[in-house]
């Protein structure tokens, strides 16, 4: 959103946020939820909110939690906007039920970066196609499921009720939707969103000018990495998140570890909650939480390949990030990864979500001649095309101006 709003600045436009929280509360253009509806709020409406909130923890989304966020129509910024552009709403700050009276005066835009907004509960279903035509005995919320699903689950199942309040909100909602790929796409036409105004594909961005390829040897000799060696990276927000798949990176090379083989160094960029395992691998370097872009780009540049093992995602900005420095992408063949790591030019697929499968596709790749194959300009190429930056935010102001103009 930042990125975005630099951009339409640039442009001529002007935006402000309106948040539930943030950490840049002196920043004159983000704006508190809470601030701006605070002379809506009375003893009545806090009441029936916190009776809200709880009913929430207990069975999902309520509408009486947040209460007062229906009166986000009512404040000087609803009135000030053209256009309304939402991002994630899950996280207890967003009243649901406020979307129909949100985008009847306004232009309104979603962009999905999971399918939360279409499903029962989870942001991330998995294999789990129960969302297209209604939610129920959710398998997420099984003993095992409760450890891997995203949001937190509720104490009681109550995705049924959820979804079909989410399909008649919807129905009285004028929504433009953004996804971010192809794949994205095809879930969204089969959902309770598939008859919004308009659905359409905005990638997610690299700034191509910090993320770029360095020198292989210049980027080790920085970080402190030997220079001969091959070296697999793996980055997320978290190694502790089963989502993005770091049990099966150790679990494999563990494996090849224990068979005596020359095993590659792993490289790890990222936190390391809810991750209690004592790491075996003989060759492993944890950098931690790398927040400086630019370091981050060296960090990619140093690698041989990119370990991006997500079990489920929208599109995930590591990969893009892999791609704009030169770097191929070893994944799993779930959602959009097939369209990022292209076999036998950016990347290679695992077929299976194991670790076995993760093994398998290393070997293959490692002894098929990164460099003879020209990988990195490929992958270089392949930013440029798709993933400019520069190129998604003016998509996104040119949606803004054609909805404007059907509008008016």
């Amino acid at each position: 959103m930042q990125r975005l709003h630099t951009a339409l600045v640039k442009k001529g436009h002007q935006s402000q946020f309106l948040v539930g929280r943030s950490k840049y509360r002196e920043e004159p253009l983000v704006h508190l939820i809470w601030d701006e509806i605070a002379g809506y709020r009375s003893l009545g409406s806090s009441i029936i909110s916190r009776i809200g909130n709880q009913i929430e923890k207990y069975q999902g989304i309520h509408p009486w939690s947040n209460r007062t966020n229906l009166r986000i129509v009512d404040t000087p910024l609803y009135e000030w906007a053209d256009i309304i552009d939402l991002r994630n709403l899950f996280g207890s700050f967003f009243n649901l039920w406020g979307l129909p009276a949100l985008s009847a005066e306004k232009q309104v835009v979603w962009r999905m970066p999971d399918l939360w907004a279409v499903t029962g509960h989870c942001a991330y279903p998995y294999a789990c196609q129960r969302w297209i035509s209604g939610c129920f005995d959710c398998p997420l919320f099984s003993p095992e499921g409760r450890n891997i699903v995203e949001p937190k689950a509720t104490i009681k199942d109550g995705t049924r009720r959820v979804w079909q309040a989410k399909k008649d909100i919807y129905q009285r909602s004028k929504l433009h939707i953004i996804i971010t790929t192809n794949w994205m796409k095809e879930q969204v036409d089969q959902s309770i969103l598939r008859n919004a105004l308009s659905i359409n594909i905005i990638s997610n961005g690299v700034d191509l000018d910090i993320y770029k390829p360095y020198p292989r040897s210049k980027a080790r000799k920085e970080l402190g990495l030997p220079e001969t060696e091959t070296i697999l990276l793996w980055g997320a927000g978290s190694k502790g998140n089963y989502r993005k798949g770091y049990h099966l990176v150790v679990e494999a090379l563990s494996k090849l570890q224990q068979q005596g083989k020359p095993t590659p160094m792993l490289l790890t960029m990222g936190g390391s909650k809810g991750w209690d395992q004592v790491e075996s691998l003989e060759k492993i370097k944890d950098l931690g939480y790398v927040r400086d872009p630019e370091q981050q780009a060296l960090v990619y540049a140093s690698a041989d390949a990119f370990l991006c093992t997500t079990l489920a995602d929208a599109q995930p900005q590591t990969a893009l990030e892999s791609l704009a420095c030169g770097i191929p992408i070893i994944a799993f063949d779930v959602g959009p990864m097939r369209d990022l790591a292209i076999e036998g030019k950016t990347g290679y697929i695992a077929q299976d979500t194991t670790a076995d499968s993760l093994l398998d596709a290393i070997d293959v790749f490692l002894g098929s001649g990164i460099a003879d194959m020209g990988y990195r300009e490929n992958c270089r190429k392949e930013a440029i095309q798709k993933y400019d930056l520069v190129k998604q935010t003016e998509k996104y102001i040119d949606l803004y101006e054609r909805i404007l103009a059907e509008k008016r």
